[in-house]
């Protein structure tokens, strides 16, 4: 019994010295290690990249390029076709084409549709529209709408504005008096936001017009077609 257990003692105490072949199979290892984990952070960095959001079939995409950059569009053509015709017949014969958004009031809207560079007001030949405010829309932040004269409600023509927040006052409460929405910003709600903080001022009678006029055009709008 005695001899047995010097035996197992003199085991146990044995130091387990690692060869050169087994540490550098432990290097190998750690390195796989690290490659395998890099590449499973960047294939999970490339399922996370936000895709680019797309247009329902039967609506239309609208691409304003501006200024600031470029800001798209969701038009609701399936729901209100006479309000996005309307605005399609504008964008076709390239009349918004070196416009500006000449109203401008941070927290509320940014307008535009009506006036170039040097505040000269577009000649405008097309008849106003029908207001379709009452069919449900409503003025949700990043919201394109029509702009009409506040106390004509079948006003609207070329002259539109996209809301900077949900503006409750301006959707239709009775007798259709409300602001005709007809598609939302779907990509560039960044470009709208830097153009309502550039600075505003007042110029012959009009208020919160850009200061600098640059800052706020646009320079094309233009149809994408469907694929």
């Amino acid at each position: 019994m005695k001899l047995n257990f010097k035996i197992l003692l003199l085991f146990i105490s044995l130091p387990i010295l690692p060869t050169h072949l087994t540490i550098t199979a432990q290097n190998e290892i750690k390195q796989e290690s690290k490659t395998e984990k890099k590449k499973q952070k960047q294939n999970f960095q490339k399922n996370q990249t936000p895709q680019e959001p797309t247009v329902p079939k039967g609506n239309v995409e609208v691409i304003f390029v501006t200024s600031m950059g470029k800001i798209r569009l969701d038009l609701f053509k399936q729901k209100d076709p006479v309000t996005v015709n309307n605005f399609l017949k504008y964008v076709k014969s390239d009349y918004y084409n070196n416009t500006i958004f000449h109203r401008i009031i941070d927290g509320f809207i940014i307008q535009g549709g009506a006036y170039d560079i040097n505040f000269n007001a577009k000649e405008n030949k097309n008849p106003p529209i029908k207001n379709n405010s009452d069919i449900g829309l409503k003025n949700l932040t990043g919201t394109i709408a029509m702009a009409r004269k506040p106390n004509s409600i079948d006003s609207a023509t070329s002259q539109f504005f996209i809301n900077l927040t949900n503006n409750k006052n301006l959707d239709s409460k009775e007798n259709n008096n409300g602001y005709a929405v007809f598609g939302k910003v779907i990509s560039g709600m960044d470009v709208v936001q830097k153009i309502a903080k550039i600075k505003v001022g007042q110029l012959e009678g009009m208020y919160n017009v850009p200061f600098y006029p640059k800052e706020a055009l646009i320079l094309s709008v233009s149809v994408k077609e469907p694929q």
